[in-house]
């Protein structure tokens, strides 16, 4: 499985570069200080290019999947078709009639993490229907979190993140107890959990899931900012889960592009290339 921390190229939609030219001015001068390859992705439709790029499993399988998220049914508009841009960058993929989102699958070397929100946007199969394909196509077993649906995404990548070995960091889930709850219970069955937490008070509870929505790479770790107290609190338990990254690890201020509804790892789709 091609995780996160085996990537060394990153892209962006072409129109951060146009709609937040402060925030992938600081984002890309760190990726270049830490020597790592980075491009815009032209013919999108939105930033959240996550979403719509297929999910690297190995060095030449990519998995496309259908892209037709229900958040987005009444604004089709802004659905893209990656096909042209993959013809551009020469790449193949393996395809699936299965509708996914890439923010809901998070890569671990032998497991995947999704949330319940892929059965309900493939309901027209069978939920043991859904769970076989996605095993068939990913190669390992897939840890299913409930959905919370008052977040309409439904996506894993605000929730955790893998970390190395049997390890998982889980955001501070303040929407709901409930939900806290239930996504640590069921993570500890398969990993070994380490929650964040905030000691501030008062707390802006609504940005502190975005810090879980980091973007990594082999070389690198870029950590949401919000110019908020919470913002050296998530910076130091992150260096804190990831001591391999020591003096890899940078914060980018990303106020600009939360209030649109995703994080650094949503604008980002980052792959293993080996002609470098």
């Amino acid at each position: 499985m091609v995780t996160d921390n085996l990537t060394n190229t990153v892209y962006f939609s072409e129109l951060t570069r146009k709609d937040f030219p402060n925030v992938m001015d600081d984002l890309c001068g760190k990726l270049r200080k830490h020597g790592v390859e980075h491009g815009f992705l032209l013919h999108t439709k939105d930033y959240w290019c996550r979403d719509y790029m297929p999910i690297q499993v190995k060095e030449s399988q990519y998995i496309r999947y259908l892209y037709s998220p229900d958040y987005l049914m009444d604004k089709r508009a802004y659905i893209t078709n990656p096909d042209k841009t993959l013809a551009e960058l020469d790449i193949l993929t393996l395809k699936t009639n299965l509708i996914l989102d890439g923010g809901n699958v998070i890569k671990c070397p032998h497991k995947v993490i999704m949330t319940e929100k892929v059965f309900y946007e493939n309901k027209h199969l069978r939920k043991n229907e859904v769970i076989s394909a996605l095993e068939q196509l990913f190669g390992c077993e897939i840890v299913f979190l409930p959905w919370d649906r008052t977040e309409i995404y439904g996506h894993a990548d605000g929730i955790v993140r893998w970390i190395k070995g049997n390890s998982v960091l889980l955001t501070a889930y303040e929407e709901s107890y409930y939900f806290s709850r239930k996504f640590r219970e069921i993570l500890q069955r398969h990993f070994d959990v380490i929650p964040m937490k905030y000691t501030t008070r008062p707390r802006n509870r609504q940005l502190t899931w975005a810090y879980i929505n980091f973007l990594q790479t082999k070389n690198l770790i870029v950590v949401p900012a919000f110019n908020i107290q919470e913002d050296e609190q998530a910076l130091q338990q992150i260096e804190n889960a990831f001591p391999d990254y020591h003096g890899r690890i940078e914060s980018v201020n990303t106020s600009d592009i939360i209030h649109h509804g995703g994080g650094l790892n949503c604008i980002s789709w980052n792959i293993y290339k080996s002609n470098r």
